[in-house]
């Protein structure tokens, strides 16, 4: 029987192998493997200075595969592991799993490229745990919030922030052996700035798994200065101009990339590329399970199979695709995930040292919305934020209008003038993107540590005016 932890908010290894096990014994179904992911997630919210709102997740999700290197799972959400109800949640996802369950489908023959056993497998050891983020909940709800409300109560601008805290386990096991388990942490905390007719604004963010590497005030008064300098925009022509753009506005279009990565991906542009020159010499992309301030889970949330670290552009020249686990084994290679998590190798130039050198350009705080929308180019569109400038001579001229974009970072890493020192970048709440399945914000975060530099690239498009700010 599953008995919880109450000295730890969120399932320990073995913990979540006891629940599963519980679960295993009820079922009848071999094929059937299990997924338990339990996720504890605290979100306070400021706004107009002021009114705090509070929501907190406690939730369990238990899944039943039908077999691994396959999409096709029945999940089931409770927070009752009794063994009673757990045995009813069983039976349930027997029925819906049944239909799933096609007798073609079972293939014990090893010789089979398909065949997919599920021994134990070898993983990659991964440290993305930190006890600073469960214990910082009850400081954030109290001293960090009174702290935040007293700092943006001084400004005259209007504010709102955004602290989010989450600890996770996440378990995927078979019958014959294979066990994938992962824990992680992450917090985030941003700040926006808006002036009270509407006219400037400004935003700040800071991510980290160690909770206590954010400090509030400084995000904060970024925030704010950024609102300040951005009062008094003006319009300027669209077109392509020298851009700079800061390590928020950098990940927004990296963060996009890395389902183009994958083998199935459809279009030419890294179809018939792999060995070729796809981007700046300088650029090195990269994904390591156990990099120290990103990092992800060694294997596929799907069905746990291994992944392990990947080099996807080196020095310019792409080296990788990703494949899912079923698509691999038809081809003969190595599953490997896509490119969530991305670290992106930079230099050592400051933004400051890019405006001294920018003749004529755009400076870019950050983009919001970025969205995909040709996959074989890699064409995304977007619209500046929070912060936008025109930049003359080597000094910033005056604060602009915001800019809609339309332009490919595999086009534009081609184009790369400067590179600064690569930052973990927040990203902060976006809207529910229910075309993905997203019902609310709280299910799109946190969002895999994208690490990129600052960079001065050319011929950025900038495509039309915006009335956004």
């Amino acid at each position: 029987m599953y008995i919880p932890n109450t000295a730890r908010p969120t399932m320990t290894r073995d913990e979540a192998i006891a629940l599963a096990h519980t679960v295993m014994r009820a079922i009848s179904r071999p094929e059937l493997g299990v997924a338990i992911d339990h996720r504890l997630l605290t979100i306070v919210k400021i706004t107009r200075n002021q009114q705090v709102r509070y929501a907190a997740t406690d939730r369990v999700w238990i899944r039943f595969h039908t077999r691994i290197g396959s999409d096709q799972a029945v999940e089931v959400q409770t927070n009752v592991r009794e063994p009673d109800h757990l045995q009813a949640i069983v039976r349930r996802a027997e029925q819906e799993a049944t239909p799933l369950l096609r007798p073609e489908d079972r293939n014990d023959d090893a010789d089979d490229p398909m065949h997919l056993s599920h021994r134990p497998r070898t993983y990659l050891p991964v440290s993305l745990w930190s006890d600073t983020v469960p214990t910082a909940v009850s400081t954030v709800l109290g001293d960090t919030v009174a702290r935040l409300v007293a700092l943006l109560r001084k400004t005259p601008f209007q504010c709102a922030a955004t602290i989010a805290l989450m600890s996770r386990g996440r378990l995927r096991i078979f019958p014959e052996g294979m066990t994938a388990w992962g824990e992680d942490t992450d917090s985030e905390l941003s700040v926006s700035a808006r002036a009270s007719d509407g006219s400037a604004s400004g935003w700040s963010g800071a991510t980290n798994r160690d909770w206590t590497k954010i400090h509030p005030e400084r995000v904060v008064e970024a925030a704010i200065d950024m609102a300040r300098r951005n009062m008094g925009a003006v319009r300027v022509e669209p077109g392509r101009y020298t851009a700079i753009l800061g390590p928020s506005a950098v990940m927004s279009l990296v963060a996009k990339m890395g389902p183009l990565f994958n083998a199935e991906s459809p279009g030419p542009w890294l179809k018939t590329k792999l060995g070729e020159r796809v981007m700046d010499p300088r650029i090195t992309m990269s994904s390591d399970p156990n990099d120290p301030e990103g990092g992800d889970f060694p294997f596929f949330e799907s069905d746990g199979y291994p992944s392990g670290a990947k080099t996807w552009v080196e020095h310019g020249i792409l080296r990788a695709r990703s494949y899912y686990v079923g698509t691999a084994m038809l081809r003969g290679v190595t599953p490997i995930k896509d490119p969530d998590a991305i670290r992106m190798t930079g230099g050592t130039a400051s933004i400051e040292d890019m405006i001294r050198r920018c003749a004529r350009g755009i400076y870019v705080h950050r983009f919001s919305p970025v969205e995909v929308i040709d996959s074989p180019s890699g064409a995304m569109i977007g619209t500046t934020r929070d912060g936008c400038f025109l930049i003359k001579d080597g000094a910033i001229k005056t604060p602009i209008k915001n800019l809609r974009f339309y332009d490919s970072p595999f086009l534009r890493f081609n184009q790369v003038l400067e590179l600064g020192v690569p930052e973990r970048a927040a990203i902060g709440f976006l809207p529910p993107d229910r075309m993905l399945g997203y019902q609310d914000t709280m299910d799109q975060w946190p969002h895999p540590p994208i690490i990129v530099p600052p960079m001065m690239v050319q011929d950025f498009n900038f495509s039309a005016l915006s009335d956004a700010v």
